[in-house]
C-alpha cells in the first residue's frame, strides 16, 4: 500500500533544540536525533519503521479469512457444517489516521471528535442474526469451557503430539482448546520458535510510552496547551483533548465537541503537533529496530510465512 505525507505549506522546518548527536531530555536520557521536522497534519497515509514487521490491514483481513477457513476446516472433520459470524469490514487504509489525535478538519467540523467510521457504523444496518450453535458445535469449536490456558497447546506441533482431547465427534478428536485453538496454531504458532504474536505491537507501545517523555514532544505539546487555553480551553494532553473537555457519548459530536474540535485541529497545525510527534516516534522505533533486530527480523519471516499460507486458503 502507498503510503505519502501531507505537507502543510510544503515546509519543512528545524526543530529548535535537536542537534544530530542527540539531546538530553527528562532525568538525564540521551533523546535519539532528529534532523528536520516536516510541517503536517493528517495522519492518514503516514507509515513508521515498525509497520514493516507485521501485517498491514488488507493483509490481516486475509489472515481473518484464512482462519475461518482453518476452523471451518477443522469443523467438517468433526462432521460439523461451519459458518463464521458476519463481521464489519475493516478498513483497509488510513490504520494511522488518529495515532496522534484528532488531525482532519474536515472530520472535526462535521463530526467533532467521533470518528467518522463509527459514526458511519451507527448507520449501517446490524447483520441478520446468526443461528445460535448447538452445545455440542461450541464443544467442538472451543473445546471443554473448563480448560485453564495452561492447559492449552502452545504450537501446533504440541497440539499434534498430544493427538487431541478426550472428546470425540464423527470419530475425530475434538483438538485441545478446540476448532479455534488449532486454526489460531496453524497461523500464528507452528514452531516453538514463533515470535509473539504482540512482539511488534509491544515495541510500538514501547516506543509511544517514550515519546511522551521525550523533550520536544513535551515543549510542543505545552504549545499545543497553551494556543487551546487562548481559544478558551483547559488541556494538556492533544491525544486526551475529548476526554479532557469531559465528552464523551452522545456529546463526542455535539455543537460543543464541534466547535473544540476545530479548535484542537487548528492549534495542532498552528504549533506543528503532528509533524514534532511524527519524527520524535519514527526515531524512538528505529532505535528499538535496531535494539532488537534479529527478533524483527524472525518475526517479518514468520509475517510473510503466514501471508503465503492464508492466501493459499482464501484465493
Amino acid at each position: 500500500m502507498s503510503r505519502r505525507l501531507v505537507i502543510v505549506g510544503g515546509a519543512v522546518l528545524a526543530l529548535a533544540g535537536c542537534s544530530a548527536t542527540g539531546s538530553d531530555g527528562a532525568a538525564g536520557r540521551t533523546e535519539p536525533p532528529i534532523d528536520s521536522v516536516p510541517s503536517m497534519l493528517r495522519t492518514v497515509d503516514v507509515s513508521f519503521p515498525l509497520d514493516a514487521y507485521e501485517a498491514g490491514p488488507e493483509q490481516q483481513n486475509t489472515i481473518t479469512r484464512a482462519q475461518n477457513v482453518l476452523m471451518g476446516q477443522c469443523m467438517s472433520r468433526l462432521g460439523f457444517a461451519y459458518r463464521p459470524p458476519e463481521q464489519p469490514p475493516v478498513p483497509t487504509t488510513g490504520a494511522n489516521a488518529r495515532i496522534f489525535g484528532l488531525t482532519d478538519p474536515d472530520a472535526a467540523a462535521r463530526y467533532g471528535y467521533l470518528n467518522p467510521a463509527v459514526a458511519k457504523a451507527r448507520n449501517q444496518a446490524p447483520p441478520a442474526p446468526a443461528k445460535p450453535p448447538t452445545e455440542a458445535e461450541l464443544l467442538a469449536l472451543n473445546g471443554r469451557n473448563d480448560l485453564k490456558p495452561a492447559d492449552m497447546p502452545a504450537t501446533l506441533e504440541e497440539a499434534e503430539k498430544s493427538g487431541g482431547s478426550d472428546v470425540t465427534f464423527n470419530g475425530q478428536r475434538v483438538p485441545v482448546g478446540g476448532c479455534a485453538r488449532e486454526s489460531f496454531l496453524k497461523l500464528y504458532a507452528r514452531k516453538a520458535n514463533e515470535v509473539d504474536i504482540l512482539f511488534v505491537f509491544n515495541l510500538k507501545g514501547e516506543a509511544e510510552s517514550k515519546v511522551r517523555e521525550d523533550s520536544r514532544v513535551r515543549e510542543v505539546d505545552k504549545k499545543w496547551s497553551a494556543c487551546m487555553a487562548k481559544a478558551g480551553y483547559t488541556v494538556k494532553d492533544p491525544m486526551r483533548a475529548a476526554k479532557e473537555l469531559g465528552l464523551a457519548g452522545t456529546e463526542l459530536s455535539g455543537p460543543r465537541a464541534i466547535t473544540a474540535a476545530k479548535a484542537d485541529v487548528q492549534c495542532k497545525e498552528q504549533v506543528n503537533v503532528v509533524g514534532v510527534h511524527y519524527v520524535v516516534t519514527k526515531a524512538y522505533q528505529q532505535q528499538l529496530i535496531e535494539k532488537h533486530a534479529e527478533t524483527l527480523a524472525l518475526a517479518k519471516e514468520q509475517v510473510d510465512s503466514r501471508l503465503k499460507l492464508a492466501a493459499s486458503l482464501t484465493h
